[in-house]
């Protein structure tokens, strides 16, 4: 399936929407930390193909709005529930690392308006020292490209790519002129992004997920530890639990198919 490109208007301006196929329920997609809504294509190949699916750029990446302050967890709840809104709820909500964070406290804070909800490697956990290493890596990154075979090269620069994953990274970038590239995702939204979301714990809002709910953990995650994910299938033993050995933290691309399964099995029994 290839997805049609549409934008939704919200307070802080339009919204950028990928859409793949139709049917009468709806699956909405939530992304990680500097990623945009494109990295759920590869899953999306591998599901049934008599759902909508529907993806966003979420606020400060991708083609959506950059606000210069609004970051806070609080803020991409909102949004969240407006497309959920627009869409027509209830939907079954996936989201990965930042966006399942996101996904975390909507099934917590508004249930009512979810069939379910998927949470791919994240934790309630607060991580002082993993926020500032995400910050320095966010600050190490090169801004600006000279060109597209530059960015290829600094992104792929301990793997070698397919043609696939060069396109899920080169959406993230925007042409600044003079062939050169910048990121779309700006350093300072996405650092107050990280200072926000990952100061606090969720323990008491996982601990509240009541609906439908599968919790996916990367057995060799560097987000997740297996300390972590197990504390959180000790705490809240209503929510189906699965590792993926031996996969790390970016399963959409790394476990595409995998994800799909899961999920399949997980919509089946709801």
């Amino acid at each position: 399936m290839r997805p049609s490109e549409s934008f939704v208007e919200l307070s802080p301006g339009p919204f950028r929407v990928l859409t793949w196929g139709d049917g009468r329920e709806t699956v909405l997609f939530l992304h990680g930390l500097t990623a945009v809504a494109d990295v759920w294509g590869p899953t999306v190949e591998h599901l049934a193909e008599n759902r909508r699916y529907v993806a966003f750029d979420q606020r400060g990446h991708g083609q959506s709005p950059r606000p210069p302050t609004g970051y806070g967890t609080g803020a991409f709840v909102r949004d969240t529930l407006a497309v959920i809104r627009r869409l027509g709820a209830p939907v079954h909500l996936v989201g990965h690392s930042m966006g399942a964070r996101v996904a975390m406290l909507l099934a917590a804070r508004y249930p009512a308006v979810l069939r379910s909800v998927a949470i791919v490697d994240i934790g309630p956990e607060a991580s002082k020292a993993n926020i500032e290493t995400t910050v320095a890596a966010i600050a190490s990154r090169p801004e600006v490209f000279e060109s597209e075979a530059e960015a290829v090269a600094f992104a792929f620069r301990n793997r070698a790519p397919t043609p696939e994953a060069v396109a899920l990274f080169l959406a993230r970038l925007e042409p600044t002129g003079n062939g050169r590239l910048g990121w779309r995702a700006p350093s300072g939204a996405l650092e107050q992004t990280v200072r926000s979301h990952r100061s606090r714990g969720y323990w008491r809002e996982w601990r509240s997920i009541d609906l439908p709910a599968l919790f996916i953990h990367g057995g060799t995650s560097n987000e997740v530890s297996v300390t972590i994910a197990d504390r959180m299938c000790a705490e809240n033993r209503k929510v189906r639990f699965e590792r993926y050995e031996p996969v790390g933290h970016n399963i959409p691309l790394i476990a595409p198919e995998r994800l799909a399964q899961s999920l399949e099995q997980f919509w089946g029994s709801v």
